[in-house]
């Protein structure tokens, strides 16, 4: 088993620091030697005061101590959430076919995010959407004793409603979508990343407005769209904001619509996103309240003239 000091010490040595120099005002010089030869253990508060110094949380490679590699896991592990979330699945089998390479990755728990990745590919790339929601909810049942990752654990929910959403089981599709989303409730205890959180709520809000509970897209979506304000985040917020003006829309509140459609159209205006306008147009709902509240605009007029809709 592995030990925080080699991590330490490989990060030191990157930035070409001295111990005396990663030790300075934290603790001895030779304090620092014994941890790097883990004959020491340090407390969480000084693991943040040297993680500080080497600019990088060192509290998130205890998950990987148990590796014979723990900063390769690590990072194998950080490309195969990005490559999920971004849609990048030749990618993902790409660097799935190196992982596999590692003794680690062909052992358990890590074995698990490889079987995920197949799943990925299995559903985007081989359109094999039965089959992929069955060995997903397996998968969920072998990594339950096993595995507690939640990044994991929140995009295997995620393929799984897109999996039922596909085959026309709504009642499926929410419920997963709802775990994921329950996940992401957790955050202010656990550590998920951003594009994934935006990721489940607008998977989570779209099956709310597919099913026409517009109270809850409306709410939720509104939630959700005051904490990435308050963060000062706005990653795929237009999804959102379309969402909730539809909802909206839905429910007559034709001021409340045209306050939300604005904002979702001022950003589309800056940031140019033909694509993503052009699945959400796919909703008549959308068009009608775009006829119907864009009499009342310039930007409204201008945005269908921009993205010609």
């Amino acid at each position: 088993m592995g030990h925080i000091g080699t991590i330490i010490e490989k990060y030191r040595q990157a930035l070409n620091m001295s111990r005396k120099e990663l030790s300075e005002n934290i603790c001895s010089e030779k304090h620092i030697y014994l941890i790097e030869k883990g004959e020491r253990s340090p407390s969480v508060n000084m693991l943040k005061l040297l993680g500080d110094r080497v600019g990088v949380d060192l509290l998130k490679f205890y998950p990987y101590l148990n590796c014979e590699n723990p900063m390769e896991v690590f990072k194998k592990i950080q490309e195969f959430n990005m490559y999920r979330i971004n849609i990048e699945f030749e990618l993902l089998n790409k660097v799935t076919d190196e992982a596999e390479e590692m003794p680690d990755f062909n052992k358990s728990p890590w074995n698990l995010e490889i079987m995920l990745n197949r799943l990925y590919y299995s559903f985007y790339i081989k359109k094999q959407y039965e089959e992929t929601s069955a060995q997903l909810r397996n998968l969920l049942k072998e990594a339950e004793p096993v595995y507690s990752d939640d990044m994991f654990t929140a995009s295997a929910y995620m393929l799984i409603g897109s999996c039922c959403f596909i085959m026309g089981d709504n009642d499926n599709a929410k419920k997963a979508s709802e775990s994921a989303y329950n996940i992401y409730l957790k955050k202010q205890e656990i550590v998920m990343d951003e594009k994934l959180i935006t990721t489940i709520i607008i998977n989570v809000l779209g099956l709310y407005y597919v099913n026409c509970e517009f109270d809850n897209v409306i709410s939720k979506g509104n939630e959700f769209l005051q904490t990435k304000q308050q963060i000062n985040s706005f990653d795929r917020l237009h999804y959102v904001y379309f969402l909730v003006s539809c909802s909206y829309y839905a429910k007559n509140q034709r001021k409340e619509a045209m306050e939300v459609l604005k904002k979702a159209v001022y950003f589309l205006m800056l940031d140019y996103r033909p694509t993503d306008v052009g699945y959400i147009a796919l909703d008549p709902r959308f068009i009608d309240m775009l006829d119907d509240l864009g009499k009342e605009s310039e930007i409204i007029q201008e945005f269908r003239e921009k993205y010609q809709i």
